[in-house]
């Protein structure tokens, strides 16, 4: 199984830091992610969304990364394909494949929040057609580097590589893991839904698409003092989550065509916003917080349950880089050699306080 790490860049109540100092943090992080043996940095992409994201171009900061590193695989985690042009992702896609030597991985999906459709001025209920239209766009151009529009031949430059391969599908619903199946993408999930929920839905998956790869997103936050690992990480993920339930409660809340898994996830909102803990997010699968021996029995369980990648958004993603850099470091000490290892794990997770 492949450690990634995802970043989204929020700014939480009490960060004096400014937007622009958060992505030259990102770089930093991302040099000490590679040098932490993690596979690959997956960006978010989001925009009008106030203080939950400050990434609304992760192409720039992927570029940026590339010419930082020399091994860490760059993700698109994910591109909303109703909002852009598969002309302009496909450029974008091929030029940052040259930069970082071809160490590009990709991913799309519809789009999770009605703020940033209508900003685009897309209806929520028409991303379904839009998705599968621009999708067989982009699949073509990365095929063919070429298209046909007006009547006119066009040819990309630089062309596509064809190592730029297989793609990923952002996948919630039971219908986006069809569809991913469907389409030949691999299937990218988390930390929007529950990791029992999504077990189902990847058992599924790899029944219909035996060649697919699977990833699951999750924040992570590891100290050699469990307590004070989850004493330091609490008020962060807290926030985050809250976050995540309010920029998607539009599209949890109400019937939208396309979207009607996302009100049955709505039914857990006012449960969740009432008892939330680390320990609630780590029963639900969405975190694994504390010291090594914990951390690596939660993402071992990951691991044999056939995951391809897990992603780690370390900390929630609110921590400055010391802490962050710290957290990788003990992971790359403690948790990774004895994940990769195909020894049993034999780590007893500790007792949550």
């Amino acid at each position: 199984m492949k450690i990634d790490l995802f970043m989204e860049f929020p700014s939480p109540p009490g960060d004096s830091r400014k937007a622009e100092q958060a992505l030259h943090d990102g770089i930093a992080i991302a040099r000490a992610a590679e040098s932490a043996g993690i596979d690959a940095v997956w960006l978010a992409e989001h925009h009008f969304l106030g203080d939950y994201c400050n990434l609304a171009a992760p192409d720039m900061l992927l570029a940026a990364i590339a010419r930082e590193t020399t091994r860490l695989q760059l993700g698109f985690g994910i591109i909303p394909l109703p909002i852009h042009d598969p002309v302009r992702i496909a450029e974008r896609l091929a030029t940052l494949d040259i930069l970082s030597g071809g160490r590009v991985l990709w991913g799309v999906g519809r789009g999770v929040t009605v703020t940033e459709l209508q900003g685009f001025g897309i209806e929520p209920g028409e991303t379904r057609a839009l998705f599968r239209e621009r999708y067989g766009q982009l699949s073509g151009l990365l095929d063919s580097g070429a298209f046909t529009r007006g009547g006119t031949d066009y040819q990309l430059r630089p062309r596509p590589a064809p190592t730029l391969g297989r793609g990923w599908m952002a996948s919630v619903s039971p219908e986006s893991f069809d569809l991913a199946a469907e389409l030949g993408l691999n299937a990218m999930t988390g930390p929007f839904k529950p990791w029992p929920m999504i077990r189902a839905d990847l058992a599924r998956y790899r029944k219909a698409a035996p060649w697919g790869k699977t990833s699951y997103t999750l924040a992570v936050y590891c100290e050699e003092d469990h307590k004070a690992a989850r004493r330091h990480a609490r008020d962060g993920l807290l926030w985050v989550f809250r976050k995540i339930f309010e920029v998607s409660r539009p599209l949890l809340a109400t019937q939208i065509e396309g979207y009607e898994h996302y009100r049955r996830l709505g039914a857990l909102l006012p449960i969740l916003d009432k008892a939330l803990s680390v320990s609630v997010l780590e029963r639900l699968g969405l975190a694994a917080v504390g010291d090594p021996a914990h951390v690596l029995r939660k993402l071992a369980a990951l691991r044999d349950s056939g995951l391809d990648r897990v992603s780690l958004v370390i900390g929630g993603g609110v921590m400055n880089v010391a802490r962050t850099t710290d957290c990788l470091n003990l992971l790359a000490r403690d948790v990774l050699p004895k994940l990769r290892s195909t020894d049993d794990i034999k780590a007893e997770a500790t007792v949550d306080p």
